[in-house]
C-alpha cells in the first residue's frame, strides 16, 4: 500500500519533517529508549519497528513509485507507507478509508446496522491488553448474548446474525483503553421454510431495559469466564517495558520523564458535575454497552461515516499542538464529566502513550462473526462482494501494473483517493494529462540518484534516463 501525495519532487521530499508528531518522536526516540534502559526495561522488537517504521514512513529516501505523465513528461513521486498498525496518522487514515469502502460495498447487505460499543472494568483493561485472546474471549461472550437477544426478538431461533468488530485500544486521552466496536446487522437472517431461501427479519425497539439485561448478562458472563482464565503473561521477558507503559497509561500517570509516576495535568474549562448516562445505554460491574446508534438500510453513506468512526486511528494531529517548548496540549475529542477538556504533556509522556498503544504482533484487531465469518456457508450467499462484478478504471490499472483479472482485498489507492477525496490522481495537475507508472524504486542508495535527477529536471534540465535494476516495472 502507497499514501499518494500531490506535490512537486522539490517540495515533496522532506514534507514529512513537517508534522509536530514526527517532530516529538524523533526528537525524543533516543531519549526514550535511554531512560528504559536506565530502570532496566526494554521494548520488543514489534514495537521498537513499529516507531522506525513511523519514523521512516513518507520518506522518498526510502523508496517511491514514479509516475509520470505521457503529454508533458511530468514527474510526481508516492511514497511508500509504513503500514503501522499503532498510531501513524497516515496510515491509520489509509487503513480507515479502505476498511469502510470494503465493507460498505462489498460486506454490510442492504440491512439495518446497529453499533454496540462494550467497555470494560479499568481493572480489566491492562489484561485484555497484554492478552488477545482474552479478549476475544469477552468479545465473542457478549455478541453471543447480542445474537440471543436478537433471535428472542424477532422469533427465530435458528435465526444467524453477523457483525463487524474492532477492537479499539485507545481512549481520546491516548491512554490504553481497550473496548470494542461491533457494527451488528439489526436482526438475522433465517431459512424460509416455503422458499428455501434466507430472509432477513427486523429486531425491532431495542430499549435501555434490553440493554440494561444485556449488559447484566455480559458482565455476570464474562467475569465467571475471565476467573477459569490463567491471568500470567509469560510471552514476554520480564524485563519488557510494555507492561510498565501499559499500566502507567491505563492509570493516566507518566511512565518517565520529570513527572514519572504522577498524574496527567489536565485543563478544566468549566466545572464539573454529575451526569447520567443516555438512552439505550447501561452499565453493570464496570462494563458498559451503548446501542443507541442505529444505520437505516438505505443510508449507505451514513453507513460508511460510521465505518470510518469504529476504524479511527488513534490521533488526529490537528488536536495536538505546541503550547511552549516542550510541552504539548491534548484536546480531547469530547469534554470529561469533571470538566477536562485538554491535557499537557511532555514529549516523554507522548512517547510512552504512543508505545503502549502498539497492538501485539499477529492479534487481529478486526474480528468478523457470525455469517460474516470466513467459514460461514451462509457468507456467500448474503456478502454482496459474491454477487457483483467490478470493473476497474483502465487509467487506475495503468497506475498499478495490475491486471482487469487480479483479486484483491484492498481498493487500490488511486480509486480511493478518489473516492474520498474526490480528486482524481491519474490526471495531470499542469496539463490534465493521464499519467502512467514509470518505475517502482526500492533501494535507498538508488533512491538518492533518481531523486538527484528529478531535482534537476524540475529547474528545467534534461529529465534522468530509464530506471533499470531498481525494481522497475
Amino acid at each position: 500500500m502507497v499514501v499518494a501525495l500531490r506535490a512537486s519532487v522539490s517540495l515533496h521530499v522532506g514534507q514529512r519533517s513537517d508534522s509536530l508528531l514526527y517532530l516529538i518522536i524523533s526528537g525524543g526516540w533516543d531519549s526514550f529508549q535511554e531512560k528504559l534502559h536506565r530502570i532496566g526495561r526494554f521494548l520488543p522488537r514489534h514495537a521498537e519497528r513499529e516507531v522506525e517504521g513511523f519514523l521512516a514512513c513518507g520518506d522518498a529516501a526510502e523508496g517511491f513509485a514514479w509516475i509520470q505523465c505521457r503529454r508533458c513528461a511530468a514527474h510526481e513521486l508516492v511514497t511508500f507507507s509504513c503500514k503501522g498498525r499503532g498510531f501513524c496518522p497516515t496510515c491509520g487514515g489509509r487503513r480507515m478509508n479502505s476498511f469502510a469502502a470494503r465493507w460498505v460495498d462489498g460486506v454490510f447487505p442492504r440491512v439495518p446496522v446497529r453499533q454496540f460499543v462494550l467497555t470494560v472494568p479499568w481493572a480489566r483493561r491492562w489484561l485484555l491488553a497484554r492478552r488477545p485472546d482474552l479478549a476475544r474471549g469477552c468479545l465473542s461472550i457478549g455478541l453471543r448474548e447480542i445474537q440471543r437477544w436478537m433471535r428472542e426478538r424477532t422469533g427465530c431461533r435458528q435465526g444467524r446474525g453477523g457483525s463487524v468488530t474492532v477492537i479499539q485500544r485507545f481512549g481520546s486521552a491516548l491512554n490504553l483503553n481497550v473496548h470494542f466496536h461491533a457494527l451488528v446487522i439489526d436482526g438475522v437472517y433465517d431459512v424460509d421454510s416455503r422458499t428455501g431461501r434466507l430472509r432477513f427479519h427486523r429486531a425491532k425497539g431495542i430499549r435501555t431495559e434490553d440493554v440494561e439485561r444485556l449488559i447484566l448478562r455480559i458482565s455476570e458472563r464474562c467475569e465467571r469466564w475471565l476467573s477459569r482464565q490463567g491471568e500470567g503473561d509469560s510471552s514476554e521477558d520480564q524485563d519488557s517495558a510494555l507492561p510498565f507503559l501499559h499500566g502507567a497509561s491505563v492509570m493516566g500517570k507518566a511512565a518517565l520523564g520529570k513527572r514519572g509516576g504522577r498524574r496527567v495535568r489536565r485543563v478544566q474549562t468549566f466545572a464539573g458535575r454529575d451526569h447520567a448516562l443516555p438512552s439505550k445505554c447501561a452499565s453493570c460491574m464496570g462494563y458498559s454497552l451503548h446501542a443507541a446508534v442505529m444505520i437505516p438500510r438505505r443510508d449507505r453513506a451514513g453507513l460508511e461515516r460510521l465505518c470510518r468512526y469504529v476504524a479511527r486511528p488513534p490521533l488526529a494531529q490537528e488536536r495536538l499542538e505546541e503550547v511552549s517548548e516542550g510541552t504539548y496540549k491534548l484536546t480531547l475529542k469530547t469534554p470529561w464529566s469533571d470538566g477536562t477538556g485538554s491535557l499537557l504533556l511532555d514529549r516523554m509522556e507522548v512517547i510512552g502513550r504512543l508505545v503502549s498503544l502498539i497492538p501485539p504482533p499477529r492479534a487481529n484487531q478486526v474480528l468478523y462473526h457470525g455469517i460474516f465469518a470466513p467459514r460461514s456457508k451462509y457468507r456467500r450467499q448474503i456478502l454482496p462482494m459474491y454477487k457483483q462484478k467490478k470493473v476497474l478504471n483502465p487509467e487506475t490499472l495503468r497506475l498499478t501494473n495490475k491486471e482487469q483479472g487480479e483479486k484483491s482485498r484492498w481498493m487500490l489507492w488511486a480509486e480511493l483517493m478518489k473516492r474520498v477525496f474526490q480528486e482524481d490522481v491519474s490526471c495531470c495537475v499542469r496539463c490534465g494529462g493521464r499519467m502512467e507508472l514509470r518505475a517502482v524504486v526500492i533501494r535507498p542508495p538508488a533512491t538518492l540518484k533518481v531523486l538527484a535527477g528529478l531535482v534537476r529536471s524540475e529547474r528545467g534540465r534534461d529529465p534522468p534516463g530509464e530506471v533499470t535494476g531498481w525494481g522497475s516495472e
